[in-house]
């Protein structure tokens, strides 16, 4: 009899161990999604700021959807907002379809959140800004400080398990295909091409250079973001 009871007690026990371990799973993975949404509401909030306060007013299109969705913009006069929407859904699509509802309902979130965030953050003309100096100034600043917001959102994109609805999309369903490219690789190649058609489309040398020398921040950002992700994704 004293048996039975201990026994009895001990699967008590073992039984209240495991509903304490769900608990903490479930708050676990609770915890982990909010985190993983408040990145990349971040990394949206990084992309209206590069968009609003350096790429559009100096007209630097540093490859992208962003990028695509400003020179579009340029010849319909469609807002760059919409523009970007137009471009992302169709891609979005393909890529649930391709990567997993995981990653679209994140790369959908982050495809909604960033023309929300290009509403409420303020248009900056940056080159009337610096009108008083040297002419290089805004496009060099935009270079740079708009490339580290992009490859930021970029990278904290990725590391969350989704991405911007920009070519990121298109890098990582090419990538799906041909697993022996690189992400950086493919995203330099496509992104390459946007900056290309940004020199052709407005006739200007120069800012076709600048937006290359974006890009090229950009992709170290990335670099750097998502470095410490590499060891566990290698498989």
């Amino acid at each position: 009899m004293a048996d039975t009871a201990s026994a009895v007690q001990q699967l008590m026990q073992q039984l209240k161990s495991m509903g304490s371990n769900a608990d903490v799973r479930t708050r676990s993975s609770a915890e982990e999604v909010v985190k993983d949404y408040l990145w990349i509401t971040l990394s949206a909030v990084f992309t209206a700021i590069a968009v609003n306060v350096f790429f559009q007013s100096t007209g630097l299109a540093p490859g992208g959807i962003t990028g695509l969705a400003i020179i579009f913009s340029l010849i319909t006069h469609i807002p760059v907002s919409y523009m970007s929407l137009m471009i992302s859904i169709p891609l979005l699509i393909l890529a649930t379809i391709l990567l997993g509802k995981g990653f679209g309902i994140k790369t959908l979130y982050i495809t909604l959140i960033t023309p929300v965030c290009m509403g409420l953050v303020p248009m900056v003309d940056l080159s009337a800004l610096f009108s008083e100096m040297p002419w290089f100034i805004a496009p060099l600043i935009a270079a740079i400080a708009g490339g580290v917001l992009v490859g930021a959102a970029v990278g904290i994109a990725l590391n969350r398990q989704c991405a911007t609805g920009g070519t990121d999309v298109i890098a990582l369903l090419i990538q799906y295909v041909f697993r022996f490219l690189k992400v950086p690789t493919i995203l330099f190649c496509l992104d390459g091409s946007v900056v290309v058609a940004s020199g052709i489309i407005s006739g200007n040398a120069w800012i076709a250079g600048f937006s290359l020398f974006s890009l090229f921040i950009i992709m170290q950002t990335i670099r750097k973001v998502t470095a410490h992700k590499q060891p566990q994704e290698a498989h």
